[in-house]
């Protein structure tokens, strides 16, 4: 199984968050994708810092399992399976 990282930059002060965007990688655990979702944080509120300070910038996240070319007997919906982290 494997897992997708999506994030969108927001804004504390106007409440608006950006499109979702994804990481273009696939991750083997979910912890794995989680700590690089921290990662981008660290990253961003760094690198960016002004910006984050005059917008009251934060990052929200999740992790979602992919079952992109999974095959599957049943008819089930995989919905249930979907888990998220968000992050302020």
């Amino acid at each position: 199984m494997k897992f997708i990282l999506a994030f969108s930059i927001c804004s504390a002060i106007t409440g608006f968050c950006d499109n979702t965007m994804t990481v273009n990688k696939k991750f083997d655990t979910w912890s794995e994708c989680i700590g690089h979702g921290g990662a981008i944080i660290m990253d961003f509120s760094q690198t960016m810092k002004d910006h984050v300070e005059k917008n009251r910038l934060f990052i929200s996240y999740f992790c979602n399992e992919n079952h992109i070319n999974e095959t599957t007997t049943n008819s089930k919906s995989k919905q249930g399976k979907i888990q998220s982290s968000h992050i302020r």
